[in-house]
């Protein structure tokens, strides 16, 4: 083995790209609204095996789903602010029960929300409201549907169904996450590989991958066939090949950890195995004094790292050491997080299922049902009718290895994962005299409105 070697091995993600529907009756077959399966523009196969990607959406998919996505109000263009009523939404996907026919596009898309900033029980109406930014959509080039301002993803109606059914599940287990890691069986071939080696060059990368083969993906929290799944998996996707210079940065300025290393001409590295991972981060909640009006507030995404080493054996092993460009990097995607998830939407779609999973946990853990005295059948799962699709479980990925030489070493790297714990921020929030809700009169007579 090398002396002077560093081997980090990666573990890469991807997700699918297919078209799908929004499920109302006892079986998918009856589901009648086609929408995109687009997240991070990469694909799962039947297997649940992570292949190649797909960049762009088939024009005539495309043209078909924006058809179908026509607003259909003039009124769901760009809103300062805009409510959106529980009890008119769950109302809505029960008429749509009820008649067998579509399910409306401000439904499926959340009436155009693109964060949501304020959580309203309303005890007096018997209904619970959300409230936030929002705008008209498109369908983009990569299949994403996206606000026709900000290009930035919508809340979507299918990943509120799993906040809201998986809030319990999220309590009692450890929370919501994402982890992709080698198997016994491979850690136990490269450690064999590694302890052969007397000599290292480039074209060993793809030794390596072959030597470790397949990685699993374990996610815990919510379903493995639902869409929140797939973002969790598209976004640790992303960070690992950015962070690994596997793909370049769409942003100006952001190098990843092996340019900074070869930037600096260093083997500082050493034997360490950086491992990144992404989580909430939400200021506390405020609250008003009557509990009614809650506003969540804060980023909500920051990205943190800690030291692995490998050893001899191939296995990997916390370190108490720090690495100071391992952390800069992590820094660097805390700070430009908003300019980031701009130009690249799959981080905006993680922050939309962490906004999405808080407002589930604040809900349940503050009792807003039972104080409004509302129930949400269509929406918490007491309805079985009214099911999610089903998207391919990712299962295993190829391992992928990066590297860049100093004048010191080779370098190889990877590792990362997601954690949503949605209950620690539900349980942080603090009393704001001064916080009241917006306006909360209808302006129309639908289940959402704007108020400016």
């Amino acid at each position: 083995m090398l002396a002077r070697s560093s081997w980090l091995l990666t573990k890469l993600t991807a997700l699918c790209i297919a078209i799908g529907v929004v499920a109302l009756g006892s079986t998918r077959a009856e589901a009648q609204f086609i929408f995109p399966r687009t997240i991070g523009g990469v694909q799962v196969n039947a297997d649940g095996v992570l292949t190649g990607e797909m960049a762009r959406l088939p024009q005539d998919i495309k043209l078909q789903l924006s058809t179908g996505l026509k607003a259909v109000d003039q009124d769901i263009q760009t809103a300062g602010l805009r409510m959106v009523s529980l009890k008119g939404l769950n109302k809505a996907l029960q008429t749509a029960l009820d008649n067998g026919t579509t399910v409306p596009a401000d439904v499926q898309y959340l009436a155009g929300l693109q964060r949501i900033e304020y959580i309203i029980c309303r005890p007096e109406d018997n209904d619970i409201l959300l409230a936030g930014p929002a705008e008209g959509w498109k369908v983009s080039e990569s299949g994403n549907v996206v606000g026709v301002k900000s290009g930035a993803p919508v809340l979507k109606l299918e990943d509120l169904l799993v906040a809201l059914r998986s809030a319990n599940a999220a309590r009692e287990g450890q929370g919501i996450s994402v982890s992709i890691d080698p198997t016994e069986e491979g850690v136990q071939r490269y450690g064999q590989f590694v302890s052969k080696l007397t000599g290292f060059n480039p074209g060993l990368a793809k030794e390596v991958e072959s030597v470790m083969g397949e990685q699993r993906i374990s996610l815990t929290g919510v379903p493995t066939d639902s869409r929140y799944a797939q973002i969790l998996v598209a976004a640790d996707y992303k960070m690992k090949r950015l962070s690994m210079g596997l793909e370049p940065a769409p942003i100006r300025n952001f190098p990843s950890i092996l340019e900074m290393a070869q930037r600096k001409d260093t083997s500082s590295l050493g034997q360490m195995a950086p491992r990144f991972w992404m989580e909430c981060h939400y200021d506390p909640i405020a609250r008003s004094e009557d509990g009614n009006v809650w506003q969540i507030r804060g980023q909500g995404v920051k990205t943190l790292t800690e030291e692995q080493t490998v050893n001899r054996e191939g296995g990997f092993e916390k370190s108490e050491k720090s690495n100071k460009m391992a952390e800069q990097w992590a820094k660097n995607m805390t700070e430009r997080f908003e300019e980031l998830s701009a130009a690249e939407p799959v981080f905006r779609e993680l922050r939309n299922v962490m906004d999405l999973s808080v407002v589930a946990a604040l809900i349940a853990k503050e009792g807003l049902l039972e104080k409004a005295n509302l129930s949400l059948a269509n929406l918490d799962g007491s309805n079985t009718k009214v099911s999610t699709p089903a998207w391919e479980t990712p299962k295993l990925v190829p391992t992928s290895c990066s590297f860049v030489q100093t004048s010191k070493s080779w370098i190889i790297t990877a590792s990362g994962g997601i954690q949503v714990d949605s209950w620690a921020v539900a349980s942080r929030s603090e009393v704001v005299a001064s916080l009241t809700a917006p306006s909360t009169t209808p302006t129309a007579a639908r289940w959402w409105w704007n108020v400016n």
